[in-house]
């Protein structure tokens, strides 16, 4: 072969190189097979196998061919569902309040810290979606950000930018919660007289025909975009009285709520159900209530309160407190105590991605959904069942076998070592077991 033929030779290559290069990457396929699918939105799939595509699904059932170029995860014996949703959390932030009352030009995404060990732990606990909102320790807290808990950049770990946004009915500790709501009242009062000068100036200039370049105060953006339906609003209502004030506000003020109970709350369970809204519910979901006539105590379990009223939650999680800090746990303490399976596992995944607007995404196993997906050692409402594998997206992000903090954790303390006994001389008397010298 001559010199040019090789160069000619070389040139082709390259170009069906570059050819080959823009007919798109090469797609991503694994198989998840062998488990037991709890799909959520349907019926559990025995033996079933899950087909994911560039990090959605792409088929499920049983006796589905395997694609020969597909990576394989074998889940033979083991129970294969969507990842947990937490459709409210004020944690993984480096602060989740602001000293003051009113800021809801904030937003909670330039608040998450990717590198915090909350979002390891949740992670290793199968949330894989979790709507971040600022505290309850303001009037309006700012807007939230739905993440996945695996990502260097809180750009990498967002699903949806810009939802929701935080009202609080938690009044100050110097403060009476007349003067709290009050203080809302007032913000939206002067937002609208805001809004009214605004309109006018700008059609005033219309009828003059000059230009209008003056734009909305960005400070006040996100309180109209609430008035507006583009945002709604995640009211924390600590007491039951505060849950049917928020029913009332939200028809005074002109915004759509999801409400974000206190334990007490169960109280309100009716009005709640005629209100039609889906709630969020404390992680304390077991009240002992004391009736001060009888002086009796009673046990309420909120969970079941709000389901028999017909009222459609999500479960959350609560801070450092085992029993309250996992979600499956919620869910299982929520069954043991009447509330339907189906219910409580919808609590965790599909109702929860309803309520934060990414049940398109996430939330159940479906075609086209994202592979966001647990295989777990067993019934995810078993104590004694594991979270194996997190997938996010298609890609494995948690693998127990590979949690060194895990590990350590769960090691066995070695004994410690004992002080050798001298060995007795001959002539030395030797104390027995009963105290008696021999």
């Amino acid at each position: 072969m001559s010199r040019r033929q090789a160069l000619t030779l070389a040139t082709l290559l390259v170009l069906c190189g570059a050819a080959c290069a823009q007919q798109g990457p090469v797609r991503q396929k694994v198989a998840i097979k062998g488990g037991r699918v709890i799909t959520i939105s349907g019926a559990d799939i025995e033996n079933g196998t899950i087909l994911i595509e560039d990090g959605r699904i792409a088929a499920v059932g049983a006796g589905l061919e395997v694609p020969w170029d597909a990576t394989v995860i074998d889940a033979t014996g083991k129970v294969v569902m969507p990842g947990y949703v937490e459709a409210h959390t004020s944690e993984g932030m480096s602060t989740p309040n602001e000293q003051v009352e009113e800021v809801p030009f904030i937003n909670a995404a330039d608040g998450v810290d990717p590198m915090s060990w909350y979002m390891e732990d949740t992670l290793r606990s199968g949330i894989t979606t979790m709507l971040v909102l600022p505290g309850n320790n303001t009037v309006l807290g700012g807007t939230g950000v739905v993440i996945e808990p695996s990502g260097h950049t809180v750009a990498e770990m967002t699903v949806r930018e810009y939802t929701g946004m935080k009202v609080s009915l938690l009044p100050k500790s110097d403060s009476s919660r007349m003067a709290h709501i009050e203080r809302l009242r007032t913000y939206f009062a002067d937002l609208r007289e805001y809004l009214e000068q605004y309109k006018l100036r700008k059609a005033d200039a219309e009828a003059a025909k000059k230009p209008f370049d003056e734009k909305i105060d960005p400070m006040k953006q996100a309180a109209i975009d609430l008035t507006e339906g583009k945002l709604k609003a995640f009211i924390y209502c600590p007491l039951a009285s505060d849950a049917v004030k928020a029913l009332a506000l939200s028809k005074e003020l002109g915004f759509e709520i999801v409400p974000v109970l206190g334990s007490d709350c169960y109280k309100a369970a009716g009005a709640l159900a005629a209100s039609g809204l889906p709630v969020i519910l404390d992680s304390e979901t077991i009240v002992w209530h004391t009736d001060e006539d009888t002086e009796t105590t009673e046990m309420k379990v909120v969970p079941k309160i709000m389901a028999d009223a017909g009222v459609k939650f999500a479960l959350s999680r609560g801070g450092r407190d085992y029993e309250t800090q996992s979600l499956w746990l919620q869910a299982a303490r929520a069954v043991a105590n009447g509330v339907s399976r189906d219910v409580a596992l919808r609590a965790v995944t599909l109702t929860a991605a309803e309520i934060i607007g990414v049940a398109d995404r996430v939330g159940s196993v479906d075609v086209g959904k994202d592979a966001n997906l647990l295989i777990l050692t067993g019934d995810p409402l078993d104590a004694q069942s594991w979270v194996d594998n997190v997938l996010i997206e298609g890609q494995v992000v948690y693998d127990r076998a590979k949690d060194e903090r895990l590990e350590e954790l769960l090691k066995k303390p070695e004994p410690e070592a004992k002080e050798p006994v001298p060995e007795a001389e001959e002539g030395d008397k030797v104390v027995g077991e009963d105290g008696d010298k021999q």
